[in-house]
């Protein structure tokens, strides 16, 4: 994840229409999700610590609250680098009631969207009725999709991967190659680099035996993930005001093995966010 993509002129063409679309909602009073999954009106201070001590705001962004500069990244990035058909058929996995489905669902997808979260389901169906989008939000596994093969000309997840175990990623992107059809796109994104202990995405040869590899999809535009070594990102669980809580706060991710040990002893607890482009292989 880099900042300066959001400069790219493709990409500006995408953020000028999602700031609209996000204008067009906070109008008609159509909710969307956090950064962290939940609707409410105000976020958390965890959220507020998460995204770090030298956090700038993007110029033009109408909802800062709910939507940094990181999830603008990812939405615009997946969006400007993904090439779609009108009206095509799309799986968002784990983004049911999300800003990223909402816009997918503007460009004219025909959207099924999906979550664990029944609550996040249904406020996605009030936002597409409110809306007048096609979008079918249902509780499901997505270690377990309840779809015909070859069903989806795209299939997404947006910062999702990272909570589910190893082996849940990789039963995920099996059955996402699945319901791709021939010629279709898989475009993820995810933590890179985070240090809790259950997020193990901490170098490209992860990124590639967890979640390439195992699916049999071939990455788009290039043979490998590219590290750029910017992390924006800080973990709550290792923040403090001031040297003593900071202290105390890693002894006990420390103590607690909550974050990686050995990312707490050297002191690199921050990370970012990194987006996989993937096709599924014509016959």
């Amino acid at each position: 994840m880099d900042r300066g993509d959001l400069d790219h002129p493709a990409c500006r063409l995408v953020l000028a229409e999602l700031f609209g679309l996000m204008r067009r909602m906070q109008a008609r009073g159509a909710a969307y999700s956090s950064w962290y999954g939940a609707v409410r009106r105000w976020p958390s201070a965890w959220e507020h610590i998460n995204r770090g001590a030298a956090y700038e705001p993007f110029d033009g962004n109408p909802d800062e609250l709910r939507a940094p500069w990181f999830l603008l990244w990812e939405i615009v990035w997946v969006m400007a680098n993904t090439p779609m058909a009108p009206g095509a058929r799309v799986l968002d996995m784990g983004g049911a009631g999300s800003l990223f489905s909402s816009f997918l669902a503007h460009r004219g997808c025909e959207v099924q969207a999906i979550d664990l979260d029944e609550g996040l389901c249904q406020q996605a169906r009030r936002t597409a009725a409110q809306m007048g989008w096609r979008v079918e939000a249902r509780q499901m596994d997505m270690t377990r999709l309840a779809y015909p093969d070859g069903y989806f000309d795209h299939v997404f997840s947006i910062c999702v991967l990272e909570h589910l175990p190893v082996s849940g990623r990789i039963a995920c992107g099996a059955e996402a190659a699945r319901v791709l059809r021939p010629g279709g796109t898989a475009a993820y994104t995810f933590d890179y680099g985070n240090p809790q202990s259950f997020g193990r995405l901490d170098t490209a040869e992860d990124v590639l035996r967890q979640l390439v590899e195992p699916s049999r999809l071939r990455i788009r535009g290039g043979t490998g993930f590219e590290d750029s070594g910017l992390r924006q990102l800080d973990s709550p669980q290792a923040f403090g005001f001031g040297r003593f809580t900071r202290m105390a706060a890693a002894l006990h991710s420390l103590l607690t093995g909550s974050m990686g040990r050995a990312r707490i002893l050297e002191g690199t607890t921050s990370y970012t966010f990194g987006a996989l482009f993937l096709e599924k292989l014509r016959d």
